[in-house]
């Protein structure tokens, strides 16, 4: 029976486990903490606990918007919030160890360290093992020049571990966590001011879906400095203060440092194994997941292809079918949807426009303010838009870029359109379901063809509707 070592049990290392052993292999899963990885302890599902509560906190507070009354007051309980937090991670956590025990996957507690190629040491144990697969997944940078204590500056993870929160914060960073923590603290009452370093925020984001963003944050106050490329963060009496060309460009109670996270490749042996990583130490691997040593493979985070949680549950299965010859689809990247659980969400899976054109294709955009449709209006939350990019030529989808309220959930049938190579007629010739907030990507991909149902009518484009269509 195939012996496979599992080092890490975040959404890779116990995915990895389950497949593997639900397939007859013999798993030995390590892992010194909670199962579930960053995502289920620091990372996807207890920030996702905080955004409901704010969104709802939101909701509570426009009742008048809604026709309801309501008397009294209502506010944010920071430690309420993270008590369910705790409770549901809790829950999530024990069916994850459940499910380890029904597919008989033995768990080891502690750090795993290679030895040589084949076999991993855990506290005095040294295993053997006929592959190994590397998931242990990643921590946020936390470079000298911002200080980082935990108390005053901290990361995403420290944050989630503060007992209260202060009634100023600096945030450094653009991307997902950034942008996302801007608003849930907004919502809790911070005075928030997001420090970026380029000149706009979500920058693998669609260049409109980053405007809109920025638009909507500063209309609820959130300060915004683009351009703005920290060189420190200082302790100060009243708090910390940020550095920009040797300037103070921002301060108050706290910080929190989101630039990006770190592969976690140090000290788990890879120089024993003579396993490649590259400039960044993220390990090098094939299409299949492979290392240079061709029966460790690496998936998840470790590796830099993706970031995402659900990137590195499929990279998983995919590397464990490899393993055991089972019949395997490569991953493409491309075709893997984001989620951002801002206000309002994001969801986008495929090419921006500016990519698009910046590797020579001839594109048709097409875009549908969101605040057009019906389901918008019902739920109060009509800021957005849909965004389709479409290859001239072909009509394939290539792109979609939605941010407006459930845009995680109705990406995904752009992403099932990308994944098959499909053309945009296929969402055109679609019945979307009325009044919903989808029924905007249809009218984004009517007008790449000039024949939007709620928008003047594009001659121009209309004409070569019958060619993409």
């Amino acid at each position: 029976m195939n012996h496979i070592i599992v080092l890490g049990g975040g959404p890779a290392g116990y995915v990895a486990a389950s497949h593997a052993a639900a397939h007859g292999a013999r798993v030995t899963l390590v892992d010194p903490k909670p199962l579930g990885g960053t995502c289920l302890n620091q990372g996807c599902v207890p920030t996702k606990v905080l955004v409901e509560s704010c969104s709802l906190l939101e909701k509570i507070k426009r009742a008048e918007s809604f026709g309801l009354q309501f008397s009294g007051s209502v506010a944010g309980n920071w430690a309420a919030i993270n008590r369910r937090s705790a409770s549901i991670i809790e829950m999530l956590g024990q069916g994850i160890e459940r499910l380890m025990e029904d597919r008989e996957v033995t768990l080891l507690r502690g750090y795993g360290e290679l030895v040589d190629a084949h076999c991993v040491r855990v506290n005095d144990q040294v295993v053997r093992a006929d592959h190994i697969l590397i998931c242990t997944g990643s921590t946020p940078q936390a470079d000298p020049q911002f200080n980082i204590d935990g108390a005053t500056i901290g990361t995403s993870d420290d944050l989630l571990a503060w007992e209260s929160l202060p009634r100023s914060m600096l945030i450094v960073g653009s991307g997902i966590i950034a942008c996302e923590f801007a608003f849930v603290l907004d919502s809790l009452g911070v005075d928030v001011t997001v420090l970026a370093s380029g000149p706009r925020l979500m920058s693998h984001a669609d260049k409109d879906i980053s405007s809109v963003l920025q638009r909507e944050m500063r209309k609820r106050g959130i300060k915004v400095q683009l351009n703005c490329r920290i060189q420190s963060l200082t302790h100060t009496e009243e708090g910390v203060s940020a550095y920009a060309d040797d300037k103070i460009v921002g301060s108050a109670e706290r910080a929190l440092v989101a630039v990006g996270r770190r592969a976690n490749t140090v000290g788990i042996g890879l120089e024993a194994a003579d396993i490649r990583t590259n400039e960044w130490r993220e390990i090098c691997v094939d299409d299949v997941l492979r290392t240079n040593v061709p029966h460790i493979y690496a998936a998840g985070d470790v590796n830099g292809r993706s970031g995402l949680a659900h990137a590195a549950s499929a990279q998983a299965k995919l590397a464990i079918d490899h393993m055991l010859r089972r019949e395997f689809s490569l991953l493409d990247d491309g075709a893997i949807p984001v989620a951002v659980f801002t206000n309002p969400e994001i969801g986008w899976v495929g090419r921006t426009e500016h990519a698009a054109v910046g590797d020579g294709l001839s594109v048709e955009i097409g875009k549908f303010d969101l605040r057009g449709l019906g389901r918008a209006h019902a739920l109060d939350e009509i800021s957005g838009m849909a965004k389709v990019v479409v290859d001239k030529h072909s009509g394939e989808l290539i792109g979609l870029h939605v941010i407006g309220p459930h845009a995680s959930e109705i990406v995904h049938e752009g992403a099932l359109v990308i994944q098959r190579n499909g053309k945009a007629n296929e969402l055109f010739r679609t019945v979307h379901a009325h009044p919903t907030i989808s029924e905007g990507i249809l009218e984004a991909v009517e007008d790449a063809i000039g024949q939007a149902t709620h928008k003047p009518m594009n001659r121009q484009r209309s004409a070569n509707a019958l060619q993409l269509i």
